[in-house]
């Protein structure tokens, strides 16, 4: 790991620059050689410190609309109010393995398991150049107290570590292994890599990266897919479908936030992605077996028919190599003995804090209850990463081919829930961190 830059905020008094300044003026007499002098009550009144150390206790139910989950306890924060930038590379990232999780999720595992991490800048919604620095505005840890007021049973109950907001990128895992390669990183769910695979099992098997992550992403997602299907046995059609807010440029999706799709994600020892009953615009319609026309009704039909269609995705996370955080507010991770509803750290609700404008849930007709509390998601027990205003933006797949499909399944097109497509190849690639001599890459 490297720590580029450490900012101090000068613009809000701080707790370490009171001290100092009550120190150097209650001391002044021993500096009389350089000319100091005491101040009086009045004097220090007019004076103000500045501080890189900034400290607050929180209550539980002191903020907008809390719950069973944070009304227990009290909240100890201590920060620096500036900003950190760095640059991180992990081989292998695990935390929270066995113990309780192993019931609560149903499987053996850790709560966040992931090959080959970089934290680093970000281009847009893309991952940035080697080197590029993860920012963190204000990073802080807080403690969560249970029973505060009692000498005798006071406890911690949870610790986070956090910002007030995250700017960067994530990269995880490798990709393209060798034609029928033994995947040494990716044992759980495939074991060889099929590089002819555009869905299943063959797909994951080329993939490492995300195996698990504990929980919450308020994710912004869009996708893109150039889609291949026989229909019938009797003609070929060929499309492009997409969903949310996309930059492809050859699909019908627009890029304002009425086109946005977002999906809010929480869970323990998550290992996959879900998208149900996605809306899929489409365009470009060819049929091969014949366009449309008196002798080929069936063709009509399908393009009267076929402007929009459904299908539900569930893709492993060991194919998602990238995310990325666009001054993503309340970012942390934590970890705690029992559920933790932790305040954010504006303390207002994410309504209140959005700027206008703003690409999330929050600011559409569809906001979800944390988008009124002033508390974050509650975290579950182990450990938990907490990220809301995730990006996974401009997921392409140039090579939707779905092979043979009955007339029950063209039909399941046309309707949600829609078409269930598992594990589809995606033109999602880590990007390579190599800084100086580091041999991560």
């Amino acid at each position: 790991m490297m720590i580029k830059k450490i900012t101090a905020f000068p613009e809000r008094n701080g707790f370490l620059g009171a001290i100092l300044l009550f120190f150097c003026v209650t001391h002044a007499f021993a500096f009389n050689t350089a000319g100091m002098s005491p101040l009086d009550d009045d004097q220090m009144r007019s004076v103000t410190g500045q501080g890189l150390i900034v400290s607050d206790k929180i209550s539980g139910s002191a903020l907008a609309n809390p719950n069973a989950y944070s009304t227990p306890f009290e909240f100890y924060r201590i920060g620096l109010d500036g900003e950190l930038q760095l640059n991180l590379n992990v081989s292998k990232l695990q935390l929270g393995c066995g113990g309780i999780n192993d019931h609560l999720s149903g499987h053996a595992g850790c709560d966040i398991d992931i090959d080959y991490l970089s934290l680093m800048g970000r281009k847009g919604t893309d991952i940035g150049d080697p080197g590029s620095p993860f920012t963190l505005d204000r990073p802080y840890i807080e403690f969560a107290v249970k029973n505060d007021d009692s000498t005798t049973l006071r406890e911690i109950a949870g610790i986070k570590i956090g910002a007030q907001s995250a700017d960067g990128a994530i990269s995880a895992g490798r990709r393209y292994y060798s034609n029928n390669a033994v995947n040494q990183e990716n044992t759980a769910f495939a074991t060889t890599c099929d590089t002819a695979a555009v869905t299943g099992s063959g797909v994951v098997g080329c993939h490492s990266g995300i195996n698990s992550v504990s929980g919450f992403l308020g994710s912004e997602l869009s996708l893109t897919m150039d889609i291949e299907a026989r229909l019938l046995s009797i003609f070929t059609i060929r499309a492009t479908g997409c969903t949310g807010r996309t930059s492809i440029g050859h699909d019908d999706c627009g890029n304002n936030l009425g086109d946005a799709l977002f999906v809010d994600l929480a869970g323990t020892r998550m290992q996959t992605l879900g998208l149900q009953a996605a809306e899929l615009k489409t365009n470009n319609l060819e049929f091969l077996g014949g366009n449309c026309g008196f002798f080929n009704p069936l063709a009509c039909a399908a393009e009267a028919v076929m402007d929009t269609v459904f299908a539900s995705l569930n893709t492993d996370l060991r194919n998602v190599h990238k995310l990325t955080f666009e001054e993503a507010s309340d970012f942390f991770l934590s970890f705690q003995r029992e559920p933790i509803a932790y305040p954010r750290y504006s303390k207002m609700t994410p309504i209140q804090e959005l700027p206008p404008g703003a690409f999330d849930i929050c600011a559409t007709g569809n906001a979800t209850p944390r988008c009124s509390s002033g508390y974050a998601v509650p975290a579950n027990t182990g450990w938990w990463l907490n990220a809301p205003s995730v990006k996974l933006l401009d997921v392409y797949n140039p090579n939707a081919d779905l092979g043979n499909r009955g007339i029950d399944e063209a039909i399941a097109l046309l309707g949600a829930p829609g078409l269930l497509l598992e594990h589809p190849e995606f033109d999602l690639a880590p990007k390579q961190n190599c800084y100086g001599s580091t041999m991560f890459c």
